[in-house]
Order: structure tokens, then sequence, then C-alpha cells
């Protein structure tokens, strides 16, 4: 896909995905890229996730490649100039007095074992709150969070550097009929509901999978989109697993996927980790969907007015009119 030539930028407004909170231990230090920024992510010793713009201020060394964790701030590894969680210089080894300049910070915020950040071109703080997997589809499942197994690490995936528009990839949450033919569906799909939630910053869908043999409904799924960042997925019927998808940008022509999934625990099992068996299904049966979607995203051409089926105007329409609500939002305050 050439992202050139899209009608938006690779600048929304919203929640990120930027990891899984497996991948950054305490007291450990990563370095990242996204919104062609340079980051650091790093754990203290209090446990908490922090993300700042990576290179210190003193001569411009990256935190990410080579700094340390210093109780609850970040040690640059070239000077030894520290830096806590809200982007101050407290420490300069060779000098008393530190200096009076801040590195950027990201509000970044861990939940269900995922890390995201709030990206804002104004740098406004979070404008609304993020979907949470478990505590906000209660009223289609009452399953738990600790009904299923820990999803990290066999049940993640990640396709970095993809020339792929965060937006495009959320057109699906709309889309039965894809189902169908981009993932051999057995079942004939069908988009039953569709309505705004969280003050209209998550669009919701719900898709019935009918069963060829008797016509009825065998499994729903309630799809929850967050901006153009974030997928919420909750499979109710003949499966019973959640799946978070998550698409953001590293710079202007390429993003980053992620696919997580909760798959669930039969009863009285509380291992912590999925059976050797049930991981090599779900990556063979399950987490390969991205890979078929990428078949078709990475060589298609965005087309501004499709045609569009009569069953697919209403939704289409609605949902391409909304993504535009997520650029270009003037600053707010704190």
């Amino acid at each position: 896909m050439n992202l050139k030539e899209l009608p938006f930028s690779m600048k929304p407004v919203g929640w990120f995905q930027i990891g899984w909170s497996g991948d950054i231990p305490k007291g450990s230090v990563k370095p990242l890229r996204y919104f062609s920024q340079d980051l650091v992510a790093y754990r203290g010793e209090d446990g908490g996730i922090n993300v700042m713009n990576a290179h210190c201020h003193h001569l411009g060394a990256h935190l990410g490649h080579g700094g340390k964790v210093v109780g609850n701030e970040v040690q640059c590894p070239y000077h030894g100039w520290r830096w806590n969680k809200e982007g101050k210089n407290t420490h300069i080894p060779y000098q008393e007095k530190c200096v009076n300049k801040r590195l950027k910070t990201w509000h970044a915020q861990e939940q269900h074992g995922c890390i995201f950040i709030w990206h804002d071109p104004t740098n406004s703080p979070p404008r609304w709150s993020l979907t949470h997997m478990f505590d906000d589809f209660t009223e289609f499942s009452d399953m738990a969070e600790k009904d299923f197994y820990p999803l990290y690490p066999g049940g993640t995936r990640l396709w970095s550097g993809e020339e792929v528009h965060p937006q495009i990839t959320f057109e699906n949450s709309v889309d039965s009929m894809h189902f169908r033919y981009v993932h051999d569906s057995p079942m004939t799909p069908e988009l039953l509901e569709q309505d705004f939630r969280n003050d209209d910053t998550e669009f919701r869908t719900v898709f019935g999978f009918k069963s060829v043999k008797t016509g009825e409904v065998a499994m729903e799924f309630d799809t929850r989109t967050s901006g153009v960042g974030c997928s919420f997925n909750v499979f109710k019927g003949s499966y019973n697993y959640r799946v978070l998808f998550c698409a953001t940008p590293v710079d202007d022509e390429t993003s980053d996927l992620f696919n997580s999934i909760w798959w669930p625990r039969p009863d009285g099992d509380e291992s912590q980790q999925l059976p050797n068996d049930l991981e090599k299904r779900i990556a063979d049966e399950i987490l390969t969907t991205v890979d078929e979607d990428l078949l078709i995203w990475r060589h298609q051409a965005y087309v501004d007015r499709p045609l569009l089926a009569r069953e697919d105007v209403r939704a289409f329409t609605t949902l391409r009119k909304w993504q535009k609500g997520f650029y270009d939002l003037p600053a707010t305050e704190a």
C-alpha cells in the first residue's frame, strides 16, 4: 500500500500498543521507535512502566542502548546522567547541580499484560479511557481474566515494519464477508449490530456466524475498536477466546502489528502458561489470520469512494466518517 497517497496522516490521536509487559522485566530498558520518534521504555524498582523520548539532553546518547535502571530512574550509558519518570534530570555524577531541562514523557498504561501509550500531536493528556478486555465485556460474557491462560509469550505475535496504515486494518471490523473469503470461515458470517461506546471513541460491532447445517448462530463475537489503534474482540459460542489486535505507526511509512490471544482454561487448570499442544494450535490456526489479512493489506490500493454492496453501505460509511474524528484535534487542557 502506498501510504503517501492516503488522505489521512500517520499521526492519529489515541491509544496504541507498544509491547507486552513480559518484554520489559523489572530493572530493564528497551529502545523503541514509534510516531517517527526514538523512545525508551524502562521498568523501575517500583514495577511501573515508563516511556520517554530516548536521547539524553547532554550529548544525545540513546538511553535505550546501554542505559541502566537505577532505582526508579534511567541512567545514560554515556556519562551517567539520570532521568526520572517525569523526564527530569536528577543526577550528574561529576556536578552537584542538575540541568533544568526535561525529556518528553509519554502517558503509558498497562492492562492485562499489554503496554499502551497515548499519542496526541498536541501533547494533550488522554482524552478517553482505554477499553479493557475483561471489565468492559461483562454484558456479553461473564468470563474473567482468571478464567484464561496468561497470554505471554505463547499467545502473542508481532509483525514489525509493515507498510500498512492502522485505519485500513480496522475496516475489517465491519466487513463480515471477508471472513469467508480471506479466512475460509466454515460458517456464514453476518453483521448483527453496530453502535458507539465510551463517549463515541469506541466503535462496536457484533458478528454472528451461522452453522451451514442448521442456519442457526453458532458463534458470536463482540468487537470494539478504540480510535484507530486497537481492536478488542470477544468470541462466545463454538469458541470462547479473546483477541486484541493493535496497529501502531512506526513512522510515516510503516506500522507494527500486535496480536494477543487469551484462551480459556479447562476447569481446575491453574497453570501459568499455555500447554505446548495448545500453543502450537494457536500459532498455526489463529495467529496466522493476520498473515492472511496482510496478503490483502500489503498490496491494497485505498479507494476513497468505494463501490459497496447494499448491505455494506451503512457500516462502511459510518465507520469511515467516525475514523476521521481522530486526526487534527485541537489541544485540550490538562
